[in-house]
Formats: structure tokens, sequence, C-alpha cells
């Protein structure tokens, strides 16, 4: 059973708060007049558009339901630190959290170029966003994993 410390932590703890404040950050980087650093941003309004689309009610709210989504993800974001934390805890709260965020962002991404650049039917496709959203994707994914301590492959010891 869930206790409510339990509970409170994975929905309001220091985690989540750290991970609302990257997401946040991260979606305030397209007022940044330089294209790469505005594709982050625009990968958080295409994942929400999503949502949107699936649930047509939350259109007129969306002053309201964009900063809740953006909260979903933090908490995604933290649980993810707290999954795939290193145990040494030699790195700080903050990296490891934007180690979780920047996992949440690269599943995104790799789903947006799966969904809309994958499919390339015709030799007219266009595979630029495939390009671009697979490689921040993959951007993210090796930041994530990176910050949130995974070990390297190592070669057995000899006995």
């Amino acid at each position: 059973m869930v206790s409510r410390r339990t509970l409170r932590n994975a929905l309001l703890g220091r985690d989540v708060a750290i991970a609302y404040a990257i997401i946040v950050a991260l979606y305030f980087l397209k007022f940044i007049p330089f294209q790469p650093t505005q594709i982050p941003p625009y990968l958080l309004i295409v994942a929400y558009d999503l949502v949107e689309v699936a649930l047509p009610v939350l259109t007129p709210y969306y002053p309201i339901v964009f900063p809740l989504f953006l909260y979903v993800l933090a908490v995604s974001g933290a649980s993810l630190t707290r999954i795939f934390r290193a145990t040494d805890g030699q790195q700080s709260a903050w990296l490891q959290t934007l180690g979780g965020v920047c996992l949440v962002v690269g599943v995104i991404s790799l789903g947006f170029g799966a969904f809309v650049g994958g499919p390339l039917v015709s030799p007219t496709d266009n595979p630029t966003p495939l390009a671009i959203t697979g490689a921040t994707g993959i951007v993210f994914l090796g930041v994530a994993w990176w910050l949130l301590g995974r070990p390297t492959v190592q070669s057995p010891t000899p006995a």
C-alpha cells in the first residue's frame, strides 16, 4: 500500500520540483532566436498537441492544462530519475533529475520522429523531420544516460 508520504514525495517532492523547473526552462528556450535551441520546446508543444487531439475537450483550457501537462512530464522525469538513479550519490540531485528529464524529452523526440518522419512512403517524402528529431532524441538519450550515471560496459577482470 502506498503511504501518504510516498505519494507526496512522488507528486510534490524535490525531484519533481527540479524536473518541473527544468522542463519549464526547456519550454522557455523557444524565445531564444537560435533554431537549434527551439527544438525541445517544439517537441513539448507537439506532445501536448497529441494529447489535445485525443482529448479535444481540453482545447479551451490550454492556459491551465498545458502547465499541468508539463507537470505530468516533470513527475515522469522525476520517477525515471528515481528508477535509474545511480546509488552512489556522487552527482547532485539537479544533474540526476536533468538526466530523467532528458530521458523523457528524448523518448518524446524519437516517438515524434517515428510517427511523423518515420513513415517515408515515397521517394518524394522529406526525411528532414526524421533526421532532426532522431538526432535530437539520440542526443537527449545520450545525455540522460551520462547524467544518470549508468555504468559503462566493462570487460570482466581475469581471475
